[in-house]
């Protein structure tokens, strides 16, 4: 799911987490996808939230049709990330913007 093109903007997670990590989107850093810090408290929300919350946040902007929580393509991709973040320390709970 990670480099499957998806939903109107024809985008896959890849292009901007592996192709374009070092810019910005909207003024935020755009990471390399690693999630170290999940749980996190991002401003935005002012609230803790879970590394689904935020795919599920990430998805929306690329105009696709959602997955609800639990669903088996959020678990792939969050063990998929899981295992791209392996040997890196946990820094959790985190703050970001």
């Amino acid at each position: 799911m990670f480099y499957r093109r998806q939903g109107q903007l024809n985008f896959a997670c890849a292009q901007c987490h592996d192709d374009n990590w070092k810019e910005k989107l909207a003024g935020s850093p755009i990471t390399q996808a690693h999630p170290s810090g999940y749980p996190i408290y991002r401003l935005e929300w002012q609230n803790v939230g879970s590394l689904q919350r935020r795919l599920r946040n990430c998805i929306a902007g690329m105009r696709v049709d959602n997955y609800p929580l639990g669903a088996n393509e959020l678990v792939d991709l969050e063990l998929f990330l899981m295992w791209r973040a392996s040997g890196m320390p946990m820094e959790a709970p985190a703050v970001r913007p």
